[in-house]
């Protein structure tokens, strides 16, 4: 056995070996590399095309999941951002619709699947008008002064939404508190839909979100007392 470990004949089964599991390296290798695969990815964002501006999507799914067929080669550091999903809303008014998504599959891959293949869409009008800014004081300002005046810039904002939350705005107001002003203050706040009942409105555009609201107090002129009436006064309660 040693001297067949030592000679010529050993050294070629040896090379022979080699030379066969190396062939089945490459062979596998390269029957890998040109097997399509498929891969699945999941929540890939859905894309809106050609909604009407008239119009605001209130309720869709907003992911699907995509199945596609290449190359390994292909699915290499393939960001999920270029993965295309959309729906195409032309034509499409108010009401709940049925729309089948679309999909871009990137270059080299097939697309197989895209699950769910139909999302439900919910369309609404969309609804906007210039309201009149109210305003609501509370507290005090600083003892001695009184507010005498103010500005609004801008003092109406443009309010936004779709039409079944668009209905339930009756005003659109800002609360100020005045505790502790005096002289010249100014604040910027950011004004707010209410309905009828004095509850807010969530969810509504307001254009600008920030108002400046400038303030004028003057201080508070004490009634002057004359004699006569300290001597009436007098006269009436004797001490």
């Amino acid at each position: 056995m040693r001297n067949f470990l030592r000679s010529n004949n050993f050294a070629m089964v040896l090379s022979v070996l080699l030379a066969i599991v190396l062939w089945l390296f490459v062979t596998g290798d390269k029957i890998t590399r040109t097997t399509p695969a498929i891969k699945v990815w999941q929540d890939v964002p859905i894309r809106v095309e050609n909604l009407n501006q008239d119009f605001v999507i209130t309720e869709m799914k907003t992911t699907v999941d995509i199945t596609l067929e290449g190359l390994p080669d292909a699915f290499e550091d393939l960001p999920i951002q270029e993965l295309d999903a959309f729906v195409d809303l032309a034509g499409k008014e108010s009401g709940t619709h049925l729309v089948r998504v679309q999909g871009q599959p990137p270059r080299g891959l097939n697309l197989v699947l895209i699950e769910p293949e139909q999302v439900r869409i919910v369309i609404e009008a969309y609804y906007s008008e210039d309201f009149e800014i109210e305003l609501e004081f509370i507290g005090e300002p600083a003892p001695g002064w009184e507010l005498i005046s103010y500005t609004l810039l801008p003092e109406m904002v443009l309010v936004g939404a779709e039409e079944s939350l668009y209905e339930k705005v009756s005003l659109v107001k800002m609360i100020i508190d005045l505790s502790g002003m005096s002289l010249f203050e100014s604040v910027e706040l950011a004004p707010l839909a209410y309905d009828e009942e004095g509850n807010p409105v969530i969810g509504v555009d307001i254009e600008p979100n920030l108002v400046t609201v400038r303030l004028e107090f003057e201080r508070v002129v004490e009634p002057e007392v004359s004699e006569d009436l300290i001597s009436n006064l007098i006269k009436k309660h004797p001490i």
